[in-house]
């Protein structure tokens, strides 16, 4: 599984609710354990921030590349608005950079004004805003998870599904999850899916990607959430 492909699909970001009268962003810091390839990877996401402000950071680090992502936005009413995201890779291929302003109807490309992108439609996201605004449509019970998402070049739209409950074994202890999937074209043979923790303020315990008979897999192993560390048992 690509470095790129781990940034995508760890919404670990996916930490970092309460359901007290409706969802709040907290602070955390989540530590994930992947393989590529049979090297291990380490990433680590960290959200902080107060009131509307927040930062989301992504990291993963392996022998052969490092990947540095994060994303400024501002919460209000339930609704994420990024403002800034800076993507970094290096290692493993071609180094890549991509730097994004978020502004009123357009999304200017600092790495290459070429690719700036006018008339934007309303709640657009970029690829670390979207995984908690996902989180927080998932905590409020929302049918349909659908977002516009600005990745540099273009707008994508990413769809995804409420599967179920479903009691998970994870190194944090055993777990009630919610279980979602994306929705992809009818010809795509690739399946992901993505378990939440409720009773962990919606944190992201497991991720399972299934391609061409093979399947990769990303599992919480630490977790603290506005500062307070996720106990080893129940």
């Amino acid at each position: 599984m690509p470095l790129r492909l781990i940034a995508f699909f760890i919404s670990a970001v996916f930490a970092g609710f309460a359901l007290a009268q409706e969802p709040k962003l907290k602070p955390f810091t989540a530590t994930y354990a992947a393989k590529y390839s049979g090297i291990g990877v380490t990433v680590t996401r960290e959200l902080s921030g107060s009131g509307g402000n927040w930062r989301l950071d992504f990291n993963a680090h392996s022998l052969f590349a490092d990947i540095r992502e994060y994303s400024r936005f501002i919460a209000a009413d339930n609704q994420l608005s990024p403002r800034h995201y800076e993507y970094h890779k290096t290692g493993l291929g071609k180094d890549r950079h991509t730097v994004l302003n978020f502004e009123q109807g357009r999304v200017v490309n600092v790495s290459d004004k070429s690719r700036t992108l006018e008339n934007v439609p309303n709640h657009i996201q970029d690829k670390l805003s979207y995984q908690l605004q996902l989180a927080l449509d998932v905590a409020t019970g929302k049918e349909t998870l659908s977002y516009k998402v600005a990745d540099g070049k273009r707008i994508r739209e990413y769809e995804f599904s409420v599967v179920g409950k479903e009691l998970l074994q994870t190194q944090l202890g055993e777990i009630e999850t919610i279980k979602v999937q994306r929705v992809r074209d009818g010809d795509s043979d690739r399946e992901t899916s993505i378990w939440f923790a409720p009773k962990w303020d919606y944190a992201l315990v497991k991720l399972m990607q299934e391609e061409d008979g093979k399947t990769y897999q990303i599992s919480l192993t630490k977790l603290s959430i506005d500062g307070k560390t996720i106990p080893t048992a129940q």
